[in-house]
């Protein structure tokens, strides 16, 4: 039996596709001391491929 292999699904690589910028967003954020908003978004971004 073959192993399910996530990587090769389209939804997963779109999801960290949009990882990138998000996280520049978040740098961003940091820059401003957005600080919690920054930490939501670093968590919300890798939750996104983690599901």
């Amino acid at each position: 039996m073959e192993d399910f292999r996530f990587e090769k699904l389209e939804i997963w690589k779109d999801a960290i596709e949009i990882s990138d910028p998000l996280f520049d967003i978040a740098d961003k954020a940091d820059e401003k001391r957005y600080y919690k908003f920054a930490e939501q978004l670093r968590s919300a971004t890798m939750s996104i491929s983690n599901i």
